[in-house]
């Protein structure tokens, strides 16, 4: 592969269609060179120390190589391609994100040349070089030498606690690309990290996604309960008015006078009481007991006793 190793500089960089995409992507309206002088500034002057030391790097890599803007562009196009960025479609690189945030996207793209580069295949680390000769019109040696040197000195600058932090912009940047972390490391540990965190994210979605569906069910059997208990109760008015009209016709009420007392209700009699009647077995024992029947009438001449005369 025969490419240029004198740095394209001036018009001819503007006109790069990599510069272009990494315009697209931070937004810049103005001058790349301009633009990056200011970046590498508010890094540099940033509360946070990890973004701080990150310009830093950035600013010591473009005196040190002493060609200009060009060595910031390529750190930030090798870390961009390895989040995932093909610094190809300008259009489908600018997000909410990176415009909100371009130093932390700067911070994720160092990282990823910290990181990733050497978790690359021979072939992927070929296919990277060969673009951004191609792009750039500089030598994949100048490319190698400005990767080994920006990763020796974020090394030398930055702490575990900045590192950790770094991992998370990296993270973040390659989501918007469809990457995760360990496509980044290679790491087992990174791998498994990201897959877990893809699962947290879609079951988080699939139970928003319910919560949602089972409000807007809530929602509507509520509507529709309220509209008819709202129907039946109309319907039960109109049949009680129709009812208590036609009661009203029929039997007109009595007008009372104001002075006239309430009717009492009258007074009833006592009702009397009745004698038992005697029971028949009572009869029948207080009943005389019948007369016994006639003896047979005796003779009215009785008959003489003989006298036994004594005999002398």
């Amino acid at each position: 592969m025969v490419v240029s190793t004198v740095p394209m500089t001036g018009a001819a960089l503007a006109l790069s269609p990599i510069v272009a995409a990494i315009q697209a992507a931070y937004g810049v309206a103005s001058a790349v060179n301009d633009w990056l002088d200011k970046h590498i500034e508010d890094m540099k002057s940033s509360d946070n120390p990890t973004v701080s030391r990150a310009g830093r790097v950035i600013e010591m890599a473009k005196y040190g190589f002493g060609i200009g803007y060009i060595t910031p562009v390529v750190v930030i196009a090798v870390g961009q391609m390895l989040l995932g960025n093909p610094l190809g479609a300008a259009a489908t690189v600018a997000t909410a994100a990176t415009l909100t945030n371009p130093a932390a996207m700067t911070c994720a793209a160092i990282g990823a040349i910290y990181f990733g580069w050497s978790a690359l295949s021979d072939t992927e680390r070929t296919e990277i070089l060969d673009k951004l000769t191609r792009g750039l019109q500089i030598g994949a040696e100048l490319i190698i030498a400005i990767v080994a040197y920006v990763t020796k000195h974020f090394a030398e600058v930055m702490n575990s606690k900045n590192l950790k932090e770094i991992r998370e912009y990296i993270a973040t940047t390659a989501s918007a690309f469809g990457k995760t972390l360990g496509d980044i490391t290679h790491k087992l540990g990174d791998i498994i990290g990201s897959a877990v965190d893809v699962v947290k994210k879609k079951s988080t979605v699939a139970i928003s996604t319910t919560k949602e569906s089972a409000a807007g069910t809530y929602e509507l059997l509520r509507d529709k309960t309220s509209a008819a208990i709202d129907a039946t109760v109309e319907t039960a008015s109109e049949t009680y008015e129709k009812i208590r009209k036609t009661s009203t016709r029929k039997t007109p009420a009595k007008p009372q006078a104001i002075n006239e007392p309430a009717p009492q209700p009258a007074i009833q009699p006592a009702p009397k009481t009745r004698k038992k009647a005697a029971s028949p077995k009572a009869s029948s024992k207080v009943a005389a007991a019948p007369k016994a029947a006639p003896s047979a009438p005796k003779s009215a001449t009785p008959k003489r006793r003989k006298k036994t005369l004594a005999t002398t």
